[in-house]
C-alpha cells in the first residue's frame, strides 16, 4: 500500500483580486473594458449591498491569445479602449494596491 501526503510548499497560494473587469463590445474591433473594485462593506446591511467604484489611472496589461498587445491606463471612469485585429482580447494584467492580479475574461 503506498499513501498521498499532502506537501503544503507546493501548494499554490491564491488570493482574490482586488478588481473586477467588465467588458463590453464596442464594434467587431474594439471593445470596452471597465475595472471596478468592490466595496463590501455594505455587506451586512440589505439596503446597502455590495457597491462597484469605478478605478481610475490603473496600468493594465491586455493580451489576446497569450500575447501582450498593449499597455493601457484607465481613464476617470475607469474604463480603457481596446482596438484589435485578429484575436479579441482576453486576459488583463496589473497590480491595484499592491496585490498583482490577472484576469481572463
Amino acid at each position: 500500500m503506498t499513501g498521498c501526503e499532502e506537501e503544503s510548499d507546493l501548494a499554490i497560494k491564491r488570493v482574490a483580486s482586488p478588481v473586477v473587469i467588465e467588458v463590453e463590445a464596442i464594434t467587431s474591433v474594439q471593445l470596452k473594458a471597465t475595472v471596478f473594485e468592490l466595496d463590501k462593506s455594505g455587506l451586512l446591511d440589505y439596503t446597502i449591498g455590495i457597491d462597484s467604484i469605478a478605478v481610475p489611472n490603473l496600468a493594465l496589461e491586455v493580451f489576446a491569445g497569450g500575447v501582450s498587445i498593449g499597455s493601457f491606463t484607465t481613464d476617470g471612469e475607469g474604463s480603457i479602449l481596446v482596438d484589435y485585429v485578429d484575436t479579441k482580447p482576453n486576459e488583463y494584467a496589473g497590480t491595484y494596491k499592491g496585490t498583482a492580479f490577472r484576469i481572463k475574461k
